[in-house]
């Protein structure tokens, strides 16, 4: 809960203003980006490239980057513009193109499509900006040096082209940005490996893990394994753990971060099953309090999200009218969970080499549900390398574990 207290308490006065579109994105040529030819057409997921872009490289990285326009299978069965960021490593291809890693960031924001990796330099959303550091930037750097190609879709909902909703927390539709993204990316690179890793960061760990159950949608390629870093799952346990923890709380402050925390994690559940169901009734998780925060909430990018309610819990305290207690067992919200979240699942199952990753001192994704999560699984039989880092929280975590994330993928794509 240290790390929590640390964020709640600095992250107001860290807030600063920065023009997510300016300069970030030029033409290749002065006419604008290339528009390309109709030949350029489907793969198996019906993607369509429709331009490419020069895009500006982060301070750091030793790449050429391109932006990406491209189509991808949405919630509803259609097809919808998605924007996808391309990092290619300077110097030489290798025979067989650079080997990929589909790369997914964490929760940006439940909704505001400007909170995008694609529109801020340090290609988080807003996470770093606004006074959370998210170390992404080292991240892809790493992978770069690593001698992979690295694919960073923005995911369905988010960036400059996106007309549909932001589905948080869906699984089915952050597997197919990922992939769609990958296949989006060979056709815009022709030095590029069909040979691709999963990989992602919290709610970006969640989506990589399900990439697995939908690389078959795209046979040309071939999926070689997953790195779930926080990967954020086991929802309705983390809103109990928190909701106890705020009923046994020593002081008031404790009690009114644990409830926000709770809050918390019902409110992205509750905005991610509102943009694949939009009939549902929020009411019928939560009171008035929770529920009237919610078209704010979902506006705004992360950090400034999460100061919304915990304003609003600060407050009004014990009398503040959030989750019901049974918030999970409605039936919409429990075949959402069901439907997305693995540690909800019973059937859900991993086959192909996974590198879970978790920091032991992580106040978001708490470290003993991850560890009960991957031992489900490989009590399963699944192929889970599970590695703990003491003293990493959510986001040292990524350094932490660098050396093992890059020793696996180097395994995965030696096979």
């Amino acid at each position: 809960m240290r790390s929590i207290t640390m964020f709640i308490s600095t992250f107001a006065s860290r807030l600063r203003s920065l023009s997510v579109a300016a300069g970030l994105t030029v033409g290749i040529a002065s006419a604008g980006p290339l528009a390309i030819p109709g030949a350029w057409a489907e793969e198996s997921l019906n993607v369509k490239l429709r331009s490419v872009a020069e895009h500006a490289v982060p301070s750091g990285l030793e790449a050429d980057a391109k932006l990406l326009v491209h189509t991808m299978p949405d919630v509803r069965g259609s097809q919808t513009p998605a924007t996808t960021l391309l990092f290619v490593p300077k110097g030489r291809a290798p025979t067989e193109g650079w080997p990929i890693v589909a790369w997914a960031h964490g929760t940006s924001t439940p909704g505001q499509k400007t909170c995008a990796p694609s529109l801020t330099p340090e290609l988080d959303g807003g996470l770093t900006r606004d006074g959370f550091p998210s170390d992404y930037v080292y991240q892809i750097g790493e992978l770069l040096r690593a001698g992979y190609a690295v694919v960073a879709p923005d995911l369905e909902g988010l960036g400059a082209q996106a007309i549909g909703p932001y589905p948080y927390f869906g699984a089915a539709s952050g597997a197919r940005s990922l992939i769609s993204a990958v296949e989006a990316a060979r056709l815009a690179e022709p030095h590029l490996s069909n040979r691709y890793a999963a990989m992602g960061h919290s709610d970006g760990g969640h989506l990589a893990l399900g990439v697995e159950a939908h690389a078959h949608e795209a046979p040309e390629l071939e999926f070689v394994g997953t790195v779930a870093s926080v990967p954020y799952t086991s929802v309705a346990a983390t809103a109990d753990h928190f909701g106890e923890a705020a009923r046994t709380a020593n002081d008031g402050a404790a009690a009114n971060q644990a409830r926000m925390m709770r809050e918390f994690q019902g409110a992205l559940m509750t905005v991610g099953l509102t943009a694949d169901k939009p009939a549902f009734d929020p009411r019928a998780v939560m009171g008035n309090d929770l529920a009237g925060l919610l078209l704010e909430f979902r506006s705004l990018c992360s950090v400034k999200a999460i100061g919304t309610i915990d304003a609003a819990v600060k407050a009004k305290g014990e009398a503040f009218d959030g989750l019901k207690k049974d918030w999970a067992t409605n039936p919409d919200m429990r075949a959402f969970l069901a439907a997305n979240d693995p540690a909800a699942s019973p059937d859900f199952l991993l086959r192909r080499p996974t590198l879970v990753v978790q920091g032991t001192a992580d106040g978001f994704v708490l470290e003993p549900l991850t560890t009960a999560f991957v031992e489900r699984l490989r009590g399963k039989g699944a192929p889970v390398t599970y590695k703990t880092y003491p003293g990493a929280d959510h986001f040292s975590v990524i350094r932490k574990a660098d050396d093992d994330v890059l020793a696996f993928l180097r395994e995965r794509f030696a096979d």
